[in-house]
């Protein structure tokens, strides 16, 4: 698998890896960036019990001080007086050094949409346009906007963002030969595979890959050999079990075949899969060949134990002690002569008795 180059959401260095799943550059990064959300989920509820019961205790005033809208809206005195000078509020005026806010301003100022502080503004594309064209998720497009400072412009009620920004910013969807990549999204629609096992998996068996934002694209030659599809798998494959019986093998000379003629299966989870037309090649005509004449005359050991109701250990020992005539055929089978067993076991026909 190709190595990539990451950036670490903690410290910020770049970094070089074949894990697709890695984002940190070292363990302790991870640790340290983990305990950071952590804290701050906790700011943030303990921010929101505190906002709840300050507005529990100023229900009821018309007119909030500075000090007092900060609570109400959960935010510090420099934040407010950012949002005084963006035009968002706007404060009355009670005596030279004392002002009051409308409380009915604060309940909708969370609506207003902040101006925004930089970007190119002169061409504009919709949020929706650009999540469909660079096929990047609404959280990556939000957390690169912060980066650069850019804040949507809202219009209509539609979000839109500056144009030339974007295009440098993003790339667009990759356009790939399909001779040579398949795109994740298509194994994922087609054959019902998990996007994480097919990551899981194409870095296990070492198969090229290619990331381009949300896009993960394998190798098609690397992935058809080290992976069955579930049609072909059900058409022209077998498994162990299914191989030993359908050859009528032990596991044993099963495995000591297809060793000895370099044979591999493919592991799809806890089950190894052979191609048929290997398997056909070694065992298809190991099938026992046995003549008419003996099918006509004689009886395997299992059949007339039925036929005579006999056990085991009995049929051996009359067998061996009377000499009855037997014969060994291809696939390990013993065959006895009818009429010495009829005979020996006073079974004339099939109406006799014993």
């Amino acid at each position: 698998m190709h190595p990539v180059t990451r950036k670490c959401p903690c410290c910020g260095s770049a970094f070089t890896t074949d894990n697709l799943k890695r984002k940190y550059c070292s363990d302790t990064c991870r640790n340290t960036h983990q305990m950071r959300k952590k804290r701050a989920r906790t700011k943030a509820r303990k921010a929101r019990i505190e906002t709840s019961a300050a507005r529990e205790a100023l229900e009821g005033k018309t007119h909030l001080s500075i000090s007092e809208a900060a609570k109400f809206l959960g935010v510090s005195r420099p934040t407010l007086y950012a949002r005084i000078e963006q035009g968002e509020l706007t404060p009355l005026r009670v005596s030279t050094r004392t002002v009051r806010i409308p409380i009915e301003q604060l309940e909708t100022s969370t609506q207003m949409q902040p101006k925004p502080t930089k970007g190119d503004f002169s061409s504009l594309i919709s949020k929706a346009d650009v999540l469909s064209k660079y096929d990047i998720s609404e959280r990556w497009l939000y957390k690169c906007l912060k980066e650069e400072g850019i804040r949507p412009k809202l219009i209509k009620g539609v979000s839109f963002l500056p144009k030339p920004d974007i295009e440098r910013m993003f790339k667009p969807k990759p356009v790939y030969n399909p001779d040579e990549w398949i795109d994740a999204e298509d194994l994922i629609n087609k054959e019902g595979l998990a996007r994480k096992y097919i990551s899981d998996f194409a870095r296990r068996k070492a198969i090229p890959c290619r990331r381009i934002g949300r896009t993960l694209l394998v190798s098609k030659k690397e992935w058809e050999k080290a992976h069955i599809f579930q049609g072909d798998r059900d058409k022209n494959y077998l498994t162990v079990d299914q191989a030993k019986k359908h050859y009528r093998i032990g596991q044993q000379s099963f495995y000591d075949k297809t060793n000895e003629a370099g044979v591999e299966g493919i592991r799809q989870g806890n089950r190894v899969y052979y191609r048929i037309v290997d398997l056909d090649r070694l065992f298809k005509d190991k099938t026992p060949k046995i003549p008419a004449e003996i099918r006509k005359n004689y009886m395997r050991s299992g059949d007339a134990l039925k036929y005579y109701h006999l056990g085991q250990k009995r049929f051996s020992e009359e067998t061996q002690a009377a000499g009855v005539t037997k014969v060994r055929t291809e696939g390990n089978y013993v065959w006895y002569k009818k009429d010495e067993l009829d005979k020996l076991f006073k079974k004339i026909s099939d109406n006799g008795s014993n």
